[in-house]
């Protein structure tokens, strides 16, 4: 993998890159198919869904994790 971070670099290889200068905080919740990032800025909340292709926990979650540093 290159470490070339362009804007062209990255749109030919179908990856997407995002800055917020607002930024205020941010959690990770574990879900059964992945995790839910939520980042909050001055310009509101952004949720980003990460869902696993095929793989599901194999049991419920005990208690929604959260992401520790937060």
């Amino acid at each position: 993998m290159t470490d070339d971070w362009s804007f062209d670099n990255l749109s030919s290889r179908g990856d997407t890159y995002c800055e917020y200068p607002t930024y205020i905080k941010h959690w990770e919740e574990a879900t059964d198919q992945g995790w839910k990032i939520k980042i909050l800025t001055e310009n509101g909340l952004h949720i980003f869904n990460c869902k696993w292709k095929d793989y599901k926990r194999p049991s419920a979650l005990s208690k929604k994790n959260s992401c520790p540093h937060n």
